[in-house]
């Protein structure tokens, strides 16, 4: 009886310590199904190896949802780096195991997903698998599936040139992702619905909605929406045949889509520019931009891609119809299996005795396989350790940014607003008292977009040469508004890396002096011409900001806020500010700290 108990409790105890060790490993595998891919400042190469190990893992204990969510989170990196194939066979692995799991929502989803991936491949077979979708969510009222469905079922319904429909769709999906506070949506629907009002000759709702979809995603940092945004406003001035405004638009969004490595946009991008300067008769860079378009073309669209990817919707849809045979197989190996668990379990009895004579043996062994699995998880979470910290401290970020935004951004436009009424509201105001009140408000307009700019670097953990040319470009839109007859340039010699990575804070100081100079030589210089160049100088990067301006000499000047301010800037970032004017203008050199490395 004794021995009959201890072998029990010995059992039981092998079967919770096994029980614990299953559960561990599906919160770790859940946990890295849920990072978020866009956020990841990693190669694709290597967001596809963790995920490929992920979806290894989650086999290995027969862990269904996991397998289904790692499958989905694959589809998604291959859709962006354009490997098609991959990422439908990914798609359709995750929805086989969702309907086996009665995951539904997750169904509808990826049905729509996978319809929205085949647009411009087959759209007869993609509007078939969003309508799947679609009527799934709208069953079981799935409001958060609906609102990206929507969506993406209004660009289906625009590709098949019908225009009315897809604008309702795109108001549709619009209307609940105001309700639900979806800041990261609500651009893309801003940019459809901007989209078809221009399909609809109506240019000018059309630039409303895609610079109010831009003016977001700037201020959230969303690097493809940005992308996306400055090429469809240059579409907008391609179909109003204003050639010249729309290539530095495209210019804008071509290096972004590189570095993303967002294959179908790089295409587009070059064969826009290729048509441009077709209609512009330039026939040399028609041809360079071209061979660049079908470069990209025949790396992301080849014959036999699409010949697979037919043959796997084929093989998805030709599935179920052999699902009911294999279900009476299965029928059938279930009594066979049945027969013969019970012939294992008279085996089994008697070698049972046997089995307790090596349990302790067995456990030391197990004890000893867990402390070795322990040390490759470390291995793994040291690995894993960065991106979980990268999110948090971006999420962080975003959650200040926005209470910035939110609360101080409307609390300072607020003062500016009842500034304003007071002048209006009272017209025996004094012309002091006046001026007083009007320099309040500038001074407050000054500080909203001070603010702006503080929200901008604090969304970006690090900025590049690329990101500040944008950012300084932006400004520079708002100088020439001001000064008309000033004329601005930004340059950046062709050796110098774009994609150099500064810190936050070295990126704000390099922009704020650079704004502090411009705005110097169009209050003070009365300068016809202002520029801002970076190039590489004794092994460091070099910025200087120069105007043809009326000078002053820089022994005699005594120096206000502007000028102390952009030395002490410089400092703390480790660089040196040379100052140098004549009657000829004026030139203001940054030398960085850190020294470049040469390719």
């Amino acid at each position: 009886m004794q021995n009959n108990l201890l072998q029990l409790l010995l059992l039981l105890l092998v079967w919770n310590l096994h029980s614990q060790d299953i559960q561990h490993q599906k919160a770790k595998i859940d946990s890295i199904n849920k990072i978020y891919v866009q956020g990841l400042n990693l190669p694709q190469d290597s967001i596809v190896a963790i995920f490929k190990k992920n979806l290894n893992d989650a086999r290995k204990i027969e862990y269904k949802l996991g397998q289904a969510d790692a499958h989905s989170q694959l589809s998604l990196v291959y859709g962006y780096q354009g490997n098609y194939e991959e990422s439908t066979k990914q798609a359709i692995n995750g929805i086989k195991i969702y309907e086996k799991l009665g995951k539904m929502e997750r169904v509808a989803d990826y049905y729509a997903e996978l319809g929205y991936s085949m647009k411009y491949r087959d759209l007869p077979k993609a509007l078939s698998y969003m309508q799947k979708g679609k009527n799934i969510a709208e069953a079981n009222n799935f409001e958060n599936e609906l609102k990206d469905i929507y969506n993406n079922y209004g660009v289906l319904k625009e590709i098949n040139k019908e225009l009315d429909s897809a604008l309702f769709y795109f108001e549709k999906g619009l209307e609940i992702k105001l309700k639900r506070n979806d800041t990261i949506g609500i651009p893309y629907s801003w940019s459809n619905m901007a989209g078809t009002y221009g399909l609809q000759g109506n240019f000018s709702k059309s630039r409303e909605y895609f610079n109010k979809s831009l003016q977001q995603r700037l201020q959230w940092a969303d690097s493809l929406g940005i992308a996306e945004n400055y090429t469809q406003l240059g579409e907008v001035f391609i179909a109003e045949e204003k050639w010249s405004n729309a290539i530095p638009l495209v210019h804008k969004s071509l290096p972004i889509s590189k570095k993303k490595q967002y294959q179908n946009l790089t295409q587009y991008n070059y064969k826009l520019l290729s048509d441009i300067y077709k209609k512009l008769k330039n026939t040399d860079s028609a041809l360079f931009y071209f061979e660049q378009y079908a470069a990209v073309k025949d790396s992301v669209h080849g014959l036999k891609v699409q010949e697979r990817i037919a043959a796997l919707n084929v093989e998805f849809d030709t599935e179920k119809k052999q699902n009911e045979i294999l279900q009476q197989r299965a029928q059938l190996a279930e009594k066979d299996l049945e027969v013969r668990r019970k012939n294992t379990f008279i085996f089994g009895s008697l070698g049972l005795a046997l089995v307790l004579g090596l349990l302790g043996y067995l456990l030391y062994n197990q004890q000893k396989l867990k402390n070795r699995q322990l040390q490759k998880e470390g291995e793994l979470k040291t690995a894993l350790a960065k991106i979980e910290t990268q999110n948090k401290l971006q999420e962080q970020r975003l959650r200040i940014s926005r209470d910035l935004h939110d609360n101080i951004g409307a609390q300072l436009t607020f003062i500016i607003s009842s500034i304003d009424n007071l002048k209006f509201g009272f017209t025996d105001i004094g012309e002091k008292l006046g001026n007083k009140l009007s320099g309040i408000s500038a001074f407050t307009s000054q500080t909203i977009y001070e603010l702006r700019d503080t929200i901008w670097a604090m969304n970006k953990e690090n900025i590049t040469f690329e990101d500040l040319q944008a950012r300084i470009a932006n400004f520079i839109e708002h100088a020439k508004n001001a000064s008309e007859k000033t004329e601005f340039s930004f340059n950046i010699e062709e050796s110098v890396d774009e994609s150099h990575v500064f810190s936050s804070v070295e990126g704000m100081n390099i922009y704020r002096i650079i704004q502090e100079a411009v705005n110097n030589s169009l209050k003070y210089a009365d300068a016809d011409e202002i520029e801002v160049n970076i190039s590489k100088g004794d092994g460091r990067y070099l910025i200087e900001i120069t105007d043809n301006g009326k000078g002053f000499e820089p022994e005699t000047i005594v120096m206000g806020n502007g000028l102390n301010n952009m030395k002490k800037r410089a400092r703390e970032i480790g660089g040196t500010l040379q100052l140098k004017s004549s009657k000829k203008g004026t030139s203001i050199l940054l030398r960085l700290a850190k020294p470049f490395m040469e390719k």
